[in-house]
């Protein structure tokens, strides 16, 4: 990651009472790029990763 750049990212929050969470997924989108096209295909592939993952 390079501060400043945009990233996309997908966190899970822990069950329990804590504030910490698990980065999932990031991704840097291209410059120009649709970012709820972006977005929603990054949800898609992780969804698809976390299920090949059981």
């Amino acid at each position: 990651m390079v501060p400043g750049w945009p990233y996309s990212i997908v966190a899970a929050l822990e069950t329990d009472l804590t504030s910490w969470v698990v980065v999932l997924d990031a991704v840097g989108p291209e410059p120009g790029a649709d970012a709820a096209a972006g977005t929603t295909a990054q949800l898609r592939e992780l969804v698809d990763r976390l299920v090949a993952a059981g």
